[in-house]
Order: structure tokens, then sequence, then C-alpha cells
């Protein structure tokens, strides 16, 4: 018996209780084994199986009596030998009195041959297993009903909905039409949800018309994100405090506080609402030794001084310690003089990150677009030209969409400090929010067959043993007035 069936999945009772005759026991035994290697909620599926529960010396039919009733579903495997067997028609009687109008869907018809069913099970849906060639199909069919998922329909199999009297003599494949399975697909987006915003904006008079223009009034180099509109100034720092940076910039007479929330709804502020909070972000991310490309809009790591520049962060999935290499060389091959190609370095390759806010009729997120890019022998010139983007393209065409969420994840954890499951960005007084979950949902139709589980992947990604990545290895220097477009050196 599996290991997972002696783990208590139901104390009162299992999922499946498998009525079959002996000659069909090898198979059914086969399916038991997969249903309960398939995990549920916080368990996995669990199934009545004579080989496995039932006891010797006891009550054969008070055990029946007793597993039927405690189990969710009954599911009868269906051949010629169990119709003409007297043991199994007994369990077949009993499970279908336990649910005689069908209307509960507790009895599931598992076809194996092409018979003809009794009256008793002609009203009910059955999943059909005749077919070699369509076992995975079927099984996912099943394995949704016992998981309560919506019925998978189209080349899943579709199940009947009239009585059948009887089956062709020969296997079949009934499909119900040529479009999607209707099927849930779990649809996980690159959008993280705001969950905290500023609620005061602050406003004051200044004399500066340019963002470099601050220069002249303070000689600090932690300036925090402003915008200038209409002679104004406006910043989420707090303008109030003497030590602020801006504080020399403003006439303090002029000062004011306006809730931020009412941004949102004129359309130009709307737009101011937005430059302000990718300021934030920026400078957010600059704090986290991530260097910005303008052009391309990408933010990427340089390389680390020393002997071994190449950049790894390490951090952790389901307790496992890995490593990523977000900087590293990349080579070129060039003609030699004998005329044979040869691997030469040719500056540097990145993972990189687009990163901006964006406000959507249904809330503010966050989104997070992972790349690549390369840079000069410098480490932080993009390279560009008709070369370049050709290679980009090929390394992100190759990645699945395992590779996908797991970038999501990790660039996710590298912008986030302290707590893993929300990114706090410091705004110099009120900090935004931003939930590490990407928005989700469900989309009802797809490919049936499709085995991928990304419940169990988010789960993998968000629920287990995760680390912030150490962002430790390289101290931090002083950047010059470079909050606009992350100009600076580390």
């Amino acid at each position: 018996m599996p290991v997972q069936a002696h783990f208590g999945q139901i104390l009162a009772g299992k999922d499946i209780f498998l009525c079959h005759t002996g000659a069909d026991k090898a198979w059914v035994e086969q399916l038991a084994e997969r249903i309960e290697n398939v995990p549920f909620e916080d368990r996995h599926l669990g199934v009545v199986f004579d080989k496995w529960d039932f006891v010797k010396g006891k009550n054969v039919v008070l055990e029946i009596d007793d597993h039927i009733d405690k189990c969710r579903f009954i599911g009868l495997v269906i051949s010629k030998a169990m119709l003409e067997a007297e043991w199994p028609t007994m369990e077949r009687t009993i499970a279908v009195w336990s649910d005689p109008s069908g209307r509960a869907g507790r009895v599931i018809p598992i076809l194996l041959e092409n018979v003809d069913l009794p009256p008793s099970l002609r009203i009910r849906n059955w999943i059909d297993f005749r077919d070699p060639n369509r076992y995975e199909e079927a099984f996912l069919e099943l394995i949704s009903t016992l998981r309560g998922e919506p019925v998978r329909r189209g080349r899943g199999g579709l199940r009947p909905v009239v009585p059948v009297t009887s089956y062709a003599p020969a296997p079949v494949v009934i499909t119900g039409s040529n479009g999607p399975d209707v099927i849930v697909e779990q649809l996980i987006s690159n959008l993280l949800p705001v969950v905290e915003l500023p609620t005061v904006v602050q406003r004051a008079e200044t004399t500066m018309r340019k963002k470099k223009d601050i220069a002249r009034h303070t000689e600090r180099k932690d300036v925090p994100p402003f915008i200038l509109r209409e002679k104004l100034l406006f910043t989420f720092s707090n303008l109030h405090d003497i030590e602020n940076p801006l504080e020399a910039a403003i006439d303090s007479k002029t000062l004011r506080d306006e809730d931020f929330a009412p941004w949102f709804g004129d359309e130009d502020r709307s737009r101011w609402a937005m430059e302000l909070l990718n300021l934030c972000l920026k400078d957010h991310c600059w704090k986290r030794r991530l260097r910005f490309d303008a052009k391309g809009q990408r933010f990427f790591f340089l390389p680390l001084r020393g002997d071994d520049p190449e950049k790894t962060i390490f951090w952790k999935i389901a307790g496992t310690l890995h490593g990523r290499k977000v900087t590293t060389r990349h080579y070129a091959f060039f003609k030699g003089e004998d005329g044979t190609p040869q691997k030469q370095e040719f500056g540097w390759r990145h993972q990189a990150l687009r990163a901006s806010f964006l406000h959507l009729p249904n809330g503010l997120f966050l989104k997070l677009s992972p790349t690549y890019m390369l840079t000069k022998e410098d480490g932080k010139t993009p390279r560009g030209g008709s070369h370049v983007g050709p290679i980009l393209s090929q390394w992100l065409n190759q990645e699945r969409n395992g590779q996908v969420l797991r970038s999501l994840r990790f660039w996710s954890l590298v912008l986030t400090r302290g707590d893993r499951k929300e990114l706090r960005i410091n705004t110099g007084h009120e900090a935004i929010a931003v939930s590490t979950t990407p928005a989700n949902g469900a989309l009802g139709f797809g490919i049936g067959g499709d085995t991928i589980d990304y419940d169990r992947l988010m789960n993998a990604e968000y629920q287990d043993d995760l680390a912030i990545p150490d962002l430790q290895s390289v101290a931090p220097e002083q950047y010059t007035l470079g909050f606009e477009a992350m100009e600076g050196t580390h």
C-alpha cells in the first residue's frame, strides 16, 4: 500500500471506494496507487481498496457497508467480468442505493470495456477508460471529480447527459467539440498588488525649475524623490522635518499637505502620481544595489570588484539553497587569423528587470518583467545594435512558464527587504507596500491533459522555506544626484 495512505488522510473515511472484480484487480491496484499519489488540499487523496483495507476475519459485508457509507465517492469499475460476477454485484447494489437518484453524484462508473450498462447506471455520468491511448485524459477527469473541480470536457472525454443503452463494439473516442477543453486553467500574472500607499503628498512653492537645480540648495546625496509642477515641489517625504534635504529648496511658509488618493481621479494628477511612485521605486532599487538603464528601462546589477567579478545571488526554494548568476561574462566568436572561430570575452550579460507601477481599473499594481541585457566591458554601458535584439529574444523565448514564474519570484525577493511576504518602499515618511504574491485568476478553457499543476508550483514558491536573497556581498557607496536616471557608481 502506498505510504501516503498510512497518514490518516480522512479520519472518518477516504475519498473513493473502488468496487471491482478479481479479474480487474491488477488494473484497479495501479489506478488506486496513482490516485493516492495525488495531492488534495493539505493531504493526499485516499482510496479504499480491498487488498489494503479489508481485515481478514471480520464481517466483509459490514466492512463494505461501512467503507461505502464513509467514502465521498464510489467508483464502479465496469467490465464484462464485473457485471457477470456475483460479489461485485452486491457491492454495486449497496453503492447505487447509497445514492439511488444519482443526484449526489457519489457513484462514478469507470468504464473499462464495451458493455450494456444496467438501468441503475445508465443515468449516471461515467468516465471512459476503454481506450488505453487516452488513459491520462480519463485519469485527469477522475481526479478533477475527486477534487471537486469543474468537469473536463472536449478532448478530455465528454460525459453523456442522456441514458445510453449500449456501446459500440470497439473502443471509441467521444468528443464534444473541436474547440478548447472546458477546464479551469490557473493564470498567474506578473502584477504585484499594491496594498498600501502614502495617504498624504506634501507640496510647497519652489524656485527650482529643473531637478538639477537642487545642487544650488543642498550638498546632500540622499535627496528623496520629488516632482516639479506648476512652480510647486511635490514629494511623499516629510518636508516638515528641517533635516529633510529638500527643506532648503522650498518656501516653508507655503507648505501644505494634500490627500493623495484623489490624485487618481484627476487626469493630470494621476500621471503625476505614477511618476512620483516610479521615482520612489527607482530610489528603492538603487538602495538595493541595482543600476538603471534609462534608455532600455531596465534594472540590473553591475559586476563586482576584485578577481571574481561575476555576481551571484543566493536564495532558497523549499529549503534548498540555489545560486543565480545575475551578472556574468558574455562571449562572442570572432574569426581568427587562421580562419577558425575563436571564443573571446565580449562584455557582460545581465539578468535584468523592467519594473514600474501600473494603474488599472481594478487597482494599482507593480509590474515586473524579467529580461536580459548586454553591456560593454565596463559592465554598465548597454550594448545596442541589430545583433543584440535577436540574442536577447533567443534567451527569452527558451524560457518555459515555470522558469518565468521562478524569475518573477526571484526578482520580487531581490526588491524585498525584511519581510518576504511584502515589499516595502520607503518614501521618507509613509511607505508604499506591495504584496509579493502576484495577482492571479482562472480561465474557463485550456488544454485537456495538461498535467502542470501551477497550484503546487505556487505553493512551493510562496509557502515553503524561502529566504530573502543575500545582497550584502558588496557594501553600497555614496551615489551622486542620480535619483532620476540612477546614474552613479557602485
